[in-house]
């Protein structure tokens, strides 16, 4: 009885497993199939498009500078400006003046500028006219008045640099370049109807367009203040008269032109607006 109840029991067991493996084939077999409909995506790197997106020479979602420290860009400035006059062989002068321009971006902006020139005869044309008593024997020359220009400017060079191992200053680097007027006296003996002098020297205002181009460093303080430098070459053609005609001409002055290149050397502080 015993043994008839086992072996009923041992085939119950192996029906119930049969069932369950034949219930469990379909979903086997679906497997396969499901996977065949995904292929799976290759885990191949391709290094050669990897290469040319490292070499390209520009990616629209990438810029070399994130984020500026000191931003420019939509901001308006004045700069007040002081300097020297560097290479006029016959006048000396300390010109100072202000800039008044906005940045459009970090690298372009548009400034008006208005310098003031208080020129005085180098000490080479004092010397030499010490040493004369004849006025016709003196040179003839101008001297630089003030000046009125708009440039446009263009600044691709940002950088910092580490200042005696005590802190991190930011710079930048750009160029201008600009139209406008420059005024200027011709020293002059001035002289009566009869051709003799009447006052002594004088000087006779002239006014003459210009072209002007420049560098200009900013050196960073703050968000709102820089220190500014700037290296500007001004072209313009003048008249030159003769200093003392003679007694003999009367006010006749013989006049020449000549292509005048003035260049300042400014250094100043710049004010940006919020």
């Amino acid at each position: 009885m015993k043994t008839s109840l086992k072996t009923a029991l041992i085939l119950i067991a192996a029906q119930m497993t049969t069932l369950t493996a034949l219930a469990q084939t379909p979903a086997a077999s679906a497997q396969p199939k499901a996977a065949q409909q995904q292929p799976r995506s290759s885990d191949k790197v391709d290094l050669k498009k990897l290469e040319e997106k490292y070499w390209s020479a520009k990616d629209e979602d990438y810029a070399v500078i994130q984020n500026r420290t000191f931003s420019k860009a939509g901001k308006f400035f004045l700069s007040g400006m002081y300097g020297t006059l560097m290479n006029d062989p016959f006048a000396k002068s300390k010109p100072f003046g202000a800039n008044l321009g906005y940045y459009f971006t970090e690298d372009f902006g548009i400034e008006a500028s208005y310098l003031i020139n208080q020129a005085d005869p180098s000490e080479s044309v004092t010397k030499f006219n010490n040493l004369q008593t004849n006025t016709q024997f003196r040179p003839n020359y101008n001297l630089p008045a003030d000046s009125y220009a708009v440039a446009l400017s263009y600044t691709p060079f940002y950088a910092k640099m580490a200042f005696m191992n005590m802190a991190i200053m930011y710079f930048d680097m750009g160029f201008t370049a600009g139209l406008g007027l420059s005024n200027y006296d011709q020293v002059v003996m001035m002289k009566d109807g009869t051709g003799g002098s009447s006052s002594g020297e004088g000087k006779i205002r002239q006014s003459s367009p210009h072209f002007e181009i420049g560098v200009m460093q900013q050196l960073f303080l703050s968000k709102n203040f820089a220190f500014r430098l700037d290296i500007k070459n001004s072209f313009y053609n003048e008249k030159i008269v003769a200093y003392d005609p003679g007694n003999g001409n009367g006010n006749a002055r013989k006049e020449e032109s000549a292509t005048k290149n003035t260049t300042y050397i400014m250094l100043g502080l710049t004010l940006f607006s919020n």
